[in-house]
């Protein structure tokens, strides 16, 4: 019911998001915790915590421990991601709060052919929307 609830919300989140193209090129093989020449310097780092593998819609969670430069996140994540699908991102903080407290910020990124006919928009379309909150104590 959980996972019904995160769809429906993260779905709606989604539909009022306003697309924009983003044209990153930037590249890192290894999913989780990156560091170092993976990631600009500016980038929080950050751990993928549930990821799908299968599907042409797939749901990434990421989680931080700061709501700083969460765009620099959302890029670097997307840069992981190399499997043609939609890929809905949920960005959370580490710690405090229910799943939805913890939400940081959105994304969605259209990813290859397969992706671009599920979402019947263009393959490279990324969608980014911070919700404007902080990491809850």
């Amino acid at each position: 019911m959980r996972a019904m609830a995160f769809v429906a919300v993260t779905a709606a989140t989604i539909l009022a998001l306003v697309g924009c193209n983003d044209t990153d090129t930037s590249s890192s093989t290894k999913p989780g915790v990156v560091t170092g020449a993976d990631r600009p310097a500016a980038t929080p780092s950050y751990k993928i915590t549930d990821q799908d593998t299968s599907g042409v819609q797939r749901t990434v969670i990421v989680q931080v421990d700061t709501a700083e430069n969460l765009d620099l996140v959302y890029k670097a994540v997307k840069a992981e991601l190399t499997e043609e699908a939609v890929y809905l991102v949920g960005i959370e903080c580490s710690t405090g709060g229910s799943d939805y407290e913890r939400r940081l910020a959105n994304g969605r990124y259209i990813l290859g052919a397969a992706g671009a006919a599920e979402a019947g928009l263009p393959a490279g379309t990324s969608e980014y929307q911070p919700a404007g909150e902080k990491c809850p104590a």
